[in-house]
């Protein structure tokens, strides 16, 4: 089976390691590969994976050999693996890219994919598949874009995850998860609160406030959460509000908290696929940019969820709640009409999820261009 090295260079935090740490589980468990992966943050990687010991330059947790990336290992002689993958646009260190020119002039040579960030933007499946020469060495680079049609690379979605979601489901464990949380399982809506810090927290919360109904906040740790707390506190407390302070969950645990809510509000790539796959009712706080070009990628993905709305209405709430939540004005006004459409959010969500789960996963189509 083939060798593979994923190198990661953390830049979003959270959503960088946790989606390379998900393709290095696939690729090993579903394919059975051997798979190391290269990361300049292995503390970052260890709250999601407690296996992973950030203390330690090299070792193997869950069947990964996980490697600290730093300029050691960059001055460090090389040997490439069969295939290599680069995630999110890092640059490889000059000698293991000399390694990869070693064998490329071989029997043998290596595939080298430059993994890029999840879009729905048009250019991903314009740019998805082609090669692209190596400036010095000549070897060829495929551009790898994940994307929500069958002319990306798709997403990462592991082959039992529907039986797995189904057997949570049937034995009712949203219940025994909901309680260890600490949260009320009985409670009429549930929010995963997981976003960043330049998010209009405090809006949200007046948003909360005013809105009479109940809601029971599970909040993921972080700043934005602790701002979210304390603006409710100076607000009053309002009674209909609930917050539950939630702890940092392993990756593979992660899924249960979006089986468990009723909607989520989540950040990153590997956060808002996974609540995609749940389908769960979706609010999508992308990583801010300069210029507000981020705001580009949200309507790209407007285009292809929202079409999944069958209420007109109901799609013009949830693009309006989007709209506020990512260019920072937000309105309570947008956080009320978007609730009052739950029932077309859910329907849509999962409409979205049907699709998504009949995409070849991007796994799959990895290994696939390999062979």
């Amino acid at each position: 089976m083939p060798a593979c090295d994923i190198f990661c260079k953390v830049i979003d935090n959270f959503g960088d390691a946790g989606i390379a740490w998900r393709l290095a589980r696939s690729l090993s468990l579903e394919y059975g590969w051997s798979v190391r992966l290269i990361i300049d943050l292995p503390s970052t990687l260890a709250q999601m994976v407690p296996e992973v010991d950030p203390s330690r330059r090299s070792q193997t947790a869950s069947g990964i050999q996980v490697v600290l990336w730093d300029e050691t290992f960059d001055g460090a002689p090389h040997t490439a693996a069969d295939v290599v993958i680069e995630a999110f646009s890092c640059f490889l260190p000059e000698r293991y890219e000399a390694a990869i020119a070693a064998r490329a002039g071989g029997s043998l040579p290596c595939r080298v994919f430059a993994l890029d960030y999840l879009t729905a933007e048009d250019y991903a499946a314009d740019m998805h598949g082609l090669n692209s020469p190596h400036p010095r060495y000549g070897y060829p680079k495929t551009f790898f874009f994940p994307g929500f049609t069958e002319k990306t690379g798709g997403i990462i979605r592991e082959r039992d995850l529907a039986q797995r979601q189904q057997v949570f489901a049937a034995a009712d464990g949203r219940q025994e998860f909901l309680r260890n949380l600490g949260a009320d399982p009985s409670h009429p809506f549930s929010l995963f609160f997981f976003t960043y810090p330049t998010t209009p927290v405090r809006s949200l919360a007046k948003s909360f406030a005013e809105d009479s109904r109940p809601i029971q906040l599970l909040l993921a740790p972080g700043a934005a959460s602790d701002t979210l707390s304390e603006e409710l506190q100076r607000l009053g407390a309002p009674p209909h509000v609930r917050t539950v302070r939630c702890p940092m969950l392993p990756q593979k645990d992660f899924d249960k908290i979006l089986w468990s809510s009723d909607a989520a509000l989540v950040r990153g790539e590997d956060s808002v696929v996974r609540a995609q796959l749940a389908g769960t009712p979706l609010l999508w706080t992308l990583y801010p940019q300069s210029e507000q070009t981020h705001l580009t990628k949200m309507h790209a993905f407007e285009k292809l969820y929202g079409a999944r709305f069958a209420e007109q209405g109901a799609r013009a709430c949830w693009q309006q709640l989007e709209l506020g939540l990512n260019s920072g004005d937000l309105s309570p006004a947008a956080w009320s009409a978007w609730r009052d459409h739950m029932h077309e959010n859910r329907a849509a969500a999962q409409a979205w999820r049907k699709h998504l789960f009949g995409l070849e996963p991007q796994t799959s189509r990895l290994v696939r261009a390999c062979a």
